[in-house]
């Protein structure tokens, strides 16, 4: 095994060590759980998040069931209508299948939310940013939307070959990507593209005559609409000879798939990527070179190489250690986790998410979100600090500005004005409630006591002494300026807690896992 990513050892696997495991592995979680997951050792911690059972296929959700009228028909539909009375119908359908795509959205994120797989759903949203397929415009359908989410999930670690294969058949990407309609004589390049470009080998590793060749492999390969499934059409594909990444037969679509994975540029374009994403951006290229070594050696064996990656010492190295930039979905989950609620209502939630960049579902373009700094423009910072408020609060930061706290003075007239203004349909969250219920009340003996439990809780991470100060000043800082001590007892102890919990939402350290 190359020496960058020799293991870990077993010793130096700490709680804080598995709460970095989780956060990039998963969504983070409680402080009971990342002790937990301490508990099991570096192997079964790791073992426990890698080898996952299989998810079990159910049913669509009513949001993604099959459309009941399929887009022929409706265009028959339509026929004979007046203007009016076509655009009426339009318009409704396009609503109904908005509304669908909104709660399919919440139904993912709940997912996230409650899984016990949590690399499973880490894995479907890392696989819906690399292959990036939008609602928008061509597709338009929940439907296709849930099955191509279903298959990443399904393959979520599934060798890279096989994942490619089930791509070159999966309905939405046909249509998204303007395959479907790909004919012998007349065939469509955008799919071919971007399958090496963004998906599988990257710029400089194929030539424009590979495109046309890998173009003409794909034709006929295409979509009933009636049932939104993979249908191949004979009569539509290029069975002539074709010369594609210096081989020459006649290609079809999985052959295209063949040739592209025996590519050492495919290896290692895709460990880049992962590594990116689970480790720290822009790394070494000998660091890269052995990621890819690894991967390709493996024959694409994305269990073995994650169980290798996640029990490296590159992997907790100080480079490595809060250096990637939380998504808004990695942030929106990590928070509802520490909390401890449910997924607030889905028509904020979603607005929420596309205010702060990461709209599912609806990728900005077709090489997905851009990640790392872009997510914490000052733009970014002010939307999720604002997230954070209303998440806590549930209250607007409009609200908040009309009400100046430092010359509230009494903590009874600002406490009646929190209250009477807080949206108890966004979080229904109780700190109090919450540790009495966990039997933890009285292990609340100091401020101090109560500051570390809720860093843990949310930073899960050593602090420096400075910045402990800082939050224990901050927690005995009343409504008018003065100090006092911190208890449960305090009659205005959530919304100190929220205060507190918000200062640290809004802090850099919480953009970064």
């Amino acid at each position: 095994m190359a020496l960058p990513f020799a293991p870990l050892p077993a010793d130096q696997f700490d709680a804080y060590k598995a709460a970095h495991l989780l956060w990039r592995a998963g969504f983070g979680g409680t402080w009971e759980e990342i002790e937990a997951l301490a508990a099991r050792g570096l192997k079964g911690a790791v073992d426990s998040l890698v080898n996952f059972p299989a998810s079990q296929e159910n049913a669509p959700p009513e949001c993604a069931q099959s459309p009941a009228e399929s887009d022929r028909a409706f265009a028959q539909k339509l026929r004979g209508l007046d203007e009016q009375a076509r655009r009426k119908l339009v318009n409704e359908r396009q609503q109904n299948e908005r509304s669908n795509i909104t709660d399919l959205r919440f139904w993912w994120l709940n997912r996230m939310l409650t899984t016990a797989r949590p690399l499973e759903e880490k894995m479907t949203l890392f696989w819906h940013g690399h292959f990036a397929t939008s609602f928008e415009e061509k597709v338009q359908h929940a439907f296709p939307m849930w099955q191509q989410n279903q298959m990443f999930r399904r393959l979520a670690l599934a060798p890279f070959p096989e994942l490619l294969k089930a791509l070159i058949r999966d309905p939405a990407m046909l249509v998204f990507l303007d395959n479907w309609q790909s004919h012998r004589g007349r065939p469509n390049e955008n799919f071919a593209r971007e399958l090496m470009e963004l998906h599988s080998l990257g710029v400089g590793n194929y030539t424009e005559a590979d495109v046309k060749a890998a173009a003409r492999a794909l034709t006929g390969w295409s979509v009933n609409r009636e049932a939104w499934s993979f249908v191949k059409h004979g009569d539509a594909h290029d069975d002539d000879g074709k010369t594609y990444l210096g081989q020459t037969g006649n290609w079809d679509g999985d052959d295209v798939v063949r040739i592209i994975t025996e590519q050492p540029a495919c290896a290692r374009f895709i460990a880049r990527k992962l590594f990116e994403f689970f480790v720290y951006e822009k790394p070494e290229p000998q660091i890269v070179d052995a990621a890819a070594n690894i991967y390709r050696g493996s024959n694409y064996d994305l269990a073995l190489f994650l169980t290798t990656l996640f029990s490296s010492q590159i992997f907790y190295s100080e480079r490595a250690a809060n250096a990637v930039v939380k998504s808004p979905v990695v942030l929106t989950i990590g928070a509802l986790k520490s909390m401890r609620v449910k997924v607030p209502q889905k028509d904020v939630l979603v607005s929420a998410l596309r205010l702060m960049g990461q709209d599912l579902f609806f990728p900005p373009e077709v090489n997905g979100w851009p990640g790392g700094m872009a997510w914490i423009n000052s733009n970014m910072l002010l939307v999720r600090y604002n997230f954070a408020n209303w998440l806590l609060n549930g209250v607007s930061p409009d609200q908040f500005k009309t009400f100046n706290k430092k010359q509230a003075g009494s903590n009874l007239k600002r406490r009646e004005f929190v209250e009477g203004q807080r949206d108890t349909s966004v979080v229904e969250w109780s700190p109090r409630g919450q540790l009495h219920e966990l039997g933890l009340d009285r292990k609340f003996v100091t401020s101090a006591d109560i500051v570390d439990y809720y860093v843990k809780e949310f930073l899960a991470r050593p602090v420096a002494p400075t910045l402990r100060q800082q939050l224990l000043a901050f927690a005995e800082t009343d409504a008018a300026g003065g100090r006092r001590t911190f208890s449960l007892n305090d009659a205005n102890f959530d919304e100190r807690v929220r205060d507190l919990v918000h200062l640290m939402m809004s802090s850099p350290d919480y953009q970064l896992c």
